[in-house]
């Protein structure tokens, strides 16, 4: 989600905006400045199976060898989950691998910016553990490219990539290799009141600007004495997320910013985003005028409350919304893609977690053997049932078993289907800063979008 006051979430548990991360290149640079990223909260510490305790490195100067009797000892690099998913799966994984390969959990601290701490310090000193890898979606190219993660390969081939969600087995793929694999899911969406958009639309919820400008003025003039006071609620606030947005009207209107090297965030179509954007507020008077300083979890709030028939938020807010203990609109919330221009589609920007392997692990099959395991069918239906997240695989998501016990996944197949990633970028934290402040400049009204993103265009362009 976003930086640490960005609040998204996952399905379970306190927002976490994992995948939206403004991290220093230190890649190049080897050396850790004060970042702003967005905890990971409240994911609490729980015993896990083969835990390891975090000492100040990850654990760098272990080997991860073992004796020539024993099984080969691994170590898995991942957040802290109070779940007990990730320690049930490990402990499985264990018990069919008995005597031939342990995997020890390496608990990581609640906040992304410390777990990239510790992943560079560990890559920096070519330590062979943890062997495997739990990443942000913004990670692989800054550890690809010092060739701190190992390339899979050898691995993989198209048809074993053709089981995950296209954004999911794309998103480690940098300069034709693959890096890493998506463990589950999270991307932006448009949730919308069903019973207004029955009463209003006839059932059939918004996918381009224009329907949502139509019906939300409607809604407005017919539900004012019903408390709805605005047309459309999106976080504005100067972290990741407002990037995502920014992003995603672009992919709405059929547009993109370029490729790693050659980006151009000043061209029509993105200025015309971060207008729409802008006239949202101030023009069609659609969102709140206080958008500029509203994180994902304040507009929820302000939904929640029946303020709004529709939001963009990450996937962490269907259950709150449909929870009556929260929300006004409990049973009422629906999901689907984010806008797009008249003739185009909606594509959602993704997030959360990568599994990746340690370039430096010696033992690397056996790590994969471990990564192909986690992201097998069977355990991430486990994943999705057990822990509410979404799995990178599409059989696992259209399972009517699986969405007999997480219903709203019903809807989720064509949002997942068209979700686009973010730029892999060595250099992210380069990328999404000047953006961040010169779409939240626009957002608060101050400047146009034209020369915010002129301002920005120079600092960003070359970037790879």
């Amino acid at each position: 989600m976003s930086l640490q006051d960005d609040a998204r979430g996952f399905t379970r548990g306190q927002p976490s905006e994992a995948g939206e991360s403004a991290l220093a290149d230190l890649a190049t640079k080897l050396s850790m400045h004060k970042m702003s990223r967005r905890s990971f909260i409240n994911k609490g510490v729980m015993a896990g199976v083969g835990a390891t305790a975090l000492g100040p490195v990850l654990a760098a100067c272990g080997s991860g060898s073992s004796t020539t009797s024993g099984p080969v000892t691994m170590q898995y690099a991942a957040l802290v989950d109070n779940t007990g998913e990730q320690t049930t799966e490990i402990s499985k994984f264990n018990q069919m691998n008995a005597g031939k390969i342990n995997v020890q959990y390496v608990q990581l601290p609640q906040v992304a910016t410390d777990q990239y701490s510790k992943f560079v310090t560990a890559f920096q000193s070519q330590s062979p553990t943890p062997d495997v890898v739990h990443v942000d979606v913004t990670w692989p190219a800054q550890f690809a490219t010092p060739v701190w993660i190992a390339p899979l390969d050898q691995y993989v081939s198209n048809s074993y990539l053709g089981q995950f969600w296209p954004s999911a087995a794309s998103l480690g793929k940098i300069n034709g290799h693959i890096y890493g694999i998506q463990r589950y899911m999270d991307i932006g969406m448009l949730y919308y009141r069903t019973d207004l958009v029955q009463k209003y639309g006839g059932g059939t919820p918004p996918q381009t600007r224009d329907d949502i400008q139509a019906m939300a003025t409607k809604i407005l003039a017919g539900e004012a004495g019903n408390g709805i006071k605005y047309g459309y609620l999106l976080p504005g606030k100067k972290i990741e997320v407002i990037v995502d947005e920014w992003l995603e009207f672009i992919w709405g209107a059929g547009g993109d910013i370029g490729r790693p090297g050659n980006l151009t965030v000043n061209g029509p179509t993105q200025v015309a985003a971060l207008q729409y954007m802008h006239n949202l507020i101030y023009t069609l008077k659609l969102a709140p005028s206080g958008t500029d300083t509203y994180a994902p979890n304040d507009i929820l709030a302000l939904f929640n409350n029946g303020l709004a028939p529709f939001m963009r938020n990450w996937t962490f807010a269907f259950a709150i919304a449909n929870n009556p203990s929260n929300s006004k609109g409990a049973g009422k919330v629906g999901v689907t893609t984010t806008l797009a221009t008249t003739g185009n589609s909606g594509h959602g920007c993704t997030g959360d977690w990568v599994l990746a392997i340690n370039a430096n692990s010696q033992h690397k099959d056996e790590a994969w053997k471990f990564i192909d395991f986690m992201l097998s069918k069977d355990t991430q239906t486990s994943l999705s049932t057990n822990a509410g997240l979404i799995s990178s695989r599409p059989d696992v998501v259209n399972d009517p078993t699986v969405q007999a016990k997480v219903p709203y996944f019903k809807q989720l197949a064509t949002i997942l289907n068209s979700g686009n990633n973010r730029p892999q970028l060595v250099h992210y934290n380069q990328f999404t800063t000047p953006l961040q402040a010169a779409i939240n400049g626009v957002l608060s009204n101050q400047g146009s979008s034209s020369s915010a993103l002129g301002d920005a265009q120079p600092q960003v362009s070359t970037l790879a």
